[in-house]
């Protein structure tokens, strides 16, 4: 599997969430690998999506990355305790972006399950399991 270049991400954000379903997100943490396939996501269509950061044109210090060039990703706090990770989409200027909303583990399960649980894979519940990447501010 190849990654995805700066042109992938550089269409609306509508297509762009629906392609990303499927996709593996892979990151390495201290030499060790975790993947996650991507299962859900939530486009935001800028300046006149309500529930986007960059709403009306706002640029703040938080958003002025969603102002910048297709394909970075951008990790935002919500509610003081919830971190979101956000791929910035569209070229230079048009602020969109992906939320991508849930994940199904692919590698590095016991790595995942120490950062979310505490514990080794095996020691998880089934729920335990089910909830490890299931909504936004677990991935």
């Amino acid at each position: 599997m190849k990654p995805l270049d700066r042109d992938f991400y550089n269409r609306e954000s509508l297509i762009v969430a629906k392609e990303l379903l499927g996709k593996v997100l892979v990151h390495e943490i201290n030499g060790h690998k975790v993947s996650v396939k991507i299962v859900e996501t939530e486009a935001y269509m800028g300046i006149t999506d309500k529930a986007a950061h960059s709403y009306g044109g706002k640029r703040t210090p938080r958003v002025q990355i969603m102002y910048g060039g297709p394909g970075f990703s951008y990790v935002f706090m919500i509610y003081g305790i919830y971190y979101c990770f956000n791929i910035v989409i569209r070229e230079e200027g048009t602020p969109q972006a992906v939320l991508i909303r849930a994940s199904e583990p692919v590698e590095g399960l016991d790595l995942l399950a120490q950062n979310r649980f505490k514990k080794t894979y095996k020691d998880l519940t089934k729920r335990q399991i089910r909830d490890l990447t299931n909504g936004p501010g677990k991935l």
